[in-house]
């Protein structure tokens, strides 16, 4: 095994842990930046290295809390949940750019009690799985970023990941993509973060900066018989009833950072820190802003400086960071210079901007103490360093050399009611949209009018384009009822089949998914959709 500067080798979790803590208004303001970056000036590591991490999928207990007062756990639930490595949540896991990642997974889980349904969108096969590296621009193809494959129970199977070299630096994450259990399983804290060091982490700001990563998940669990026990019950994740609209609202739970339950963090007064969001969660829009505990009419600004694991070459300074599932957002965050007690707070979303088309109530989410008489003085990251690491160069009108069309809908006419993009539901043996390699495509993604669905596709990302120097580089974008987005992407280096999706992910299980190939210019080319 080769080790490159800085870097060491991870095994079974085995690890240089960073600390795990806490919190992304989706799009933002201020000039995109027009030209490919120049080379940054600081150290790169060389060479590339082969990084391990184990995942064993198998049931475990935990706990999670069921009722709180005044911001303490006063009573626990036991649960019983799919997960990896026993845990909540995920270890995270570190490579750089030109790394070889292998993923060894071991799949625990008893045998399935069901044959598959004939229909691939019914829910099934819940103690199967697979892996997806959410963000990632690497192959779709063979034991890599493939969705397309199914480890069963009792199986055994290595992922190997090549990132490449030019890789940009940023903040991704890893979750099962096995279509009719993906809720299933996600839902129930099979996550974690998934780090590409780089360019950004040398900044000098950045790097000087404690970095705390934030994992957010909503866990929907409820009392059933334990399918795997006769005679006992246990609170599980075991049906797609808990998936319902409005059931997350009324059970009264939070979301878990870390799989924590109101963790409390602390800064030094005057202290930046470098926050990483990421919502792993399957339930709930989260707005995530910090206000002061004695006067929630002040707020604690937010500095952004990513959007899923792309730089955007500005430091954009809000008040809230609204994240749908799949989201991720990096942020400073400078303290006071005097002690305070803030709150994370999870702002209400009115139905519009909620995840399933209904309001969402206000939650307290974490306690952040700013503590210590003798403030430290810590500067934010200088913007003209942050303008060279721009990974991507804005997609021009006389670039582009296609268009898709993609409608998310619902057909409620018929019980249960059907999830479609462009009026079909998935079909793993249907011809899959032909994509070419190096064509440039302007999407026109649109939700009707029930509801609101995040737009997620594999392997490249794309620039949303909202006009007026706000564009944005992302790989999951939230598209309101009723409205149409405008996305443009590259089809780079990467040729396979591979998948698009709504987000939410019960609704990608039922059917709200479509199968993707980019293919060699000329093998049949380019087929607008």
């Amino acid at each position: 095994m080769k080790v490159g500067l800085n870097r060491k080798r991870i095994m079974d979790g085995q690890r240089r842990r960073l600390p795990l803590l806490l919190l992304g208004t989706g799009l933002l303001v201020g000039p995109a930046a027009s030209a490919e970056p120049e080379s940054p000036p600081w150290p790169w590591p060389q060479p590339s290295r082969d990084v391990y991490q184990a995942l064993v999928v198998k049931y475990a207990t935990n706990r999670i809390c069921r009722l709180e007062e005044q911001g303490k756990c006063k009573e626990w639930d036991v649960v019983k949940l799919r997960s990896y490595n026993g845990k909540l949540v995920g270890p995270t896991i570190e490579v750089w750019p030109g790394d070889n990642l292998h993923i060894q997974m071991d799949n625990q889980l008893p045998p399935e009690i069901q044959p598959p349904p004939p229909d691939p969108n019914i829910p099934h096969g819940f103690n199967t799985t697979n892996l997806h590296t959410h963000g990632l621009h690497v192959s779709p193809a063979g034991n890599s970023d493939n969705v397309l494959i199914a480890i069963g129970p009792q199986r055994k199977f290595e992922f190997e990941v090549k990132i490449p070299a030019d890789h940009p630096a940023g903040t991704h994450w890893y979750h099962p993509h096995k279509h009719g259990s993906t809720a299933m399983q996600v839902s129930s804290g099979m996550a974690g973060a998934l780090i590409v060091r780089g360019d950004i982490d040398e900044v000098p700001a950045i790097k000087a900066a404690q970095e705390k990563i934030f994992v957010f998940q909503q866990i929907p669990y409820s009392l059933v018989d334990d399918p795997y026990e006769p005679g006992k019950q246990a609170n599980m994740v075991e049906s797609f009833q808990v998936f319902i609209p409005g059931r997350w609202e009324q059970s009264g739970r939070r979301t878990l950072i870390n799989g924590e339950f109101m963790p409390t963090l602390k800064l030094k007064a005057g202290e930046v820190q470098r926050w990483r969001f990421l919502h792993a969660g399957t339930m709930e829009t989260l707005r995530l802003r910090l206000v002061r505990e004695s006067n929630p009419e002040v707020v604690l600004p937010q500095y952004q400086i990513a959007h899923d694991g792309i730089t955007t070459g500005r430091i954009d300074e809000v008040q809230e960071t609204e994240m749908f599932p799949g989201y991720r957002v990096d942020l400073m965050v400078r303290a006071d210079r005097t002690p305070q007690t803030y709150l994370l707070v999870d702002e209400a979303s009115p139905a519009d901007r909620s995840l399933n088309g209904q309001p969402e109530t206000r939650k307290v989410l974490a306690r952040v103490v700013v503590q210590g008489r003798s403030p430290v003085s810590m500067p934010l990251p200088d913007a003209r360093q942050l303008s060279k690491l721009v990974p991507y160069a804005p997609i021009k009108d006389e670039e582009v050399t296609g268009m898709q069309h993609v409608v998310f809908d619902i057909d409620f006419s018929v019980v249960p009611p059907r999830f479609l993009i462009n009026g079909k539901p998935y079909d793993p043996h249907a011809p899959p949209r032909k994509l070419t390699l190096e064509a440039v495509d302007e999407w026109h993604v649109t939700s009707s009018q029930f509801q609101g669905h995040p737009f997620h596709i594999h392997v490249n990302p794309f620039q949303v384009m909202l006009g007026d120097g706000k564009d944005i580089w992302k790989d999951t974008i939230f598209v309101p009822p009723s409205q149409t987005f405008r996305l443009r992407t590259r089809y780079r280096r990467y040729i396979g089949k591979f998948v698009m999706h709504c987000h939410i992910q019960d609704h990608e299980d039922l059917g709200m998914m479509e199968l993707q190939e980019i293919v060699m210019p000329d093998s049949g080319g380019h087929h607008p959709h």
